[in-house]
């Protein structure tokens, strides 16, 4: 029978410790592999917690404008249109409503009768889908994404018509800043590689950001969305999605529908992160994993050998007898 060594009875012990190991090292790569998903998975519940809000804030804006338009319509000044009381009221009320652009009082032809901003000429509304949608239920009405005609801006106007012994008199609108959208995300801490967009049902560029110092025309107000960027999701719910963002870059987005008070969507929001980005932070808790494991398995492979050497396999010396 082979003589069995201390060194012999060290080997031993290691090649067991590593074959014990083998199976912990096959746990953690599945293991790994489920927390790599769990991660992305966080990544993309926050993008959608980020849109979720914005969708909140939206509705809550066009509920504002309901009750702040009904309470206008009881301002005589205003409700009667009285000329100059009338321009004179909206110009100061607008300093304590910055969320609007402008303040308008719309006669039945559809023209502008008094306003927070004037033109010099005449200014005709009644093609205005706000106004259109108020005078066809005689209720608050939401319209569409526009360029405002008297500032240029993106907005979305809203309508409230006036209705006295049965018959509309005029109709009062507001023009809703769609940047408003864009300054209530930005109050969270975000990272530089988010963008955000805001959309109509066409895929015409409303709000951009954040803008960069070499933003091209893909990136302005008014451009069309590639195809490959995500379109507005059918139904309510929030959803991710992939695809190339205006300026090119491949990004994971959360995309979800903006609906008022009127039930149905007049855009949609949507927030991306940079793909590769989002896969580097994953990686690297990963990463991270790895190394803790690495060294663990040294601290084991030690372990074994200190036990090996000075409990298991070193012999006492024996004794001399007188």
């Amino acid at each position: 029978m082979p003589t069995v060594t201390s060194k012999n009875l060290q080997i031993r012990l290691l090649i067991l410790v590593v074959l014990a190991f083998l199976p912990a090292l096959g746990f953690y790569w599945y293991a790994n592999g489920a927390l790599r998903d769990l991660q992305v998975e966080a990544k993309e519940k926050d993008l959608l917690q980020r849109v979720t809000m914005v969708t909140s804030e939206y509705r809550n804006l066009t509920e504002e404008a309901n009750a702040f338009l009904g309470t206008l319509s009881e301002v005589p000044a205003v409700r009667d249109a009285q000329f100059p009381g009338c321009t004179e009221t909206l110009r100061n009320i607008m300093d304590h409503v910055p969320n609007y652009t402008t303040i308008s009082v719309i006669g039945v032809d559809g023209y502008l009768t008094c306003g927070s901003l004037t033109p010099e000429g005449d200014l005709y509304l009644g093609d205005r889908a706000y106004f259109v949608r108020a005078n066809a239920v005689r209720s608050f009405a939401v319209g569409e994404f526009a360029l405002g005609r008297i500032t240029g801006e993106a907005v979305l106007g809203m309508a409230y018509p006036v209705i006295q012994e049965g018959s509309i008199r005029r109709t009062l609108a507001v023009s809703l800043d769609l940047d408003v959208l864009s300054q209530s995300w930005a109050r969270e801490a975000v990272p530089e590689d988010y963008s955000f967009t805001v959309l109509d049902g066409h895929q015409r560029v409303m709000v951009r950001g954040p803008r960069p110092d070499d933003f091209t025309l893909a990136d302005s107000v008014g451009a069309m969305a590639e195809t490959d960027f995500p379109g507005m999701p059918e139904g309510r719910e929030a959803r991710i999605a992939m695809g190339t963002d205006l300026d090119g870059m491949e990004r994971v987005f959360a995309v979800a529908p903006l609906v008022g008070v009127s039930g149905s969507p007049q855009g949609y929001v949507a927030i991306g992160r940079t793909r590769a980005t989002l896969l580097e932070e994953v990686e690297e808790v990963s990463r991270f994993q790895l190394q803790y494991l690495a060294v663990g398995a040294v601290a084991l492979l030690i372990l074994a050998w200190v036990l090996g050497h000075f409990w298991l396999v070193r012999r006492p010396e024996p004794t001399q007898e007188a």
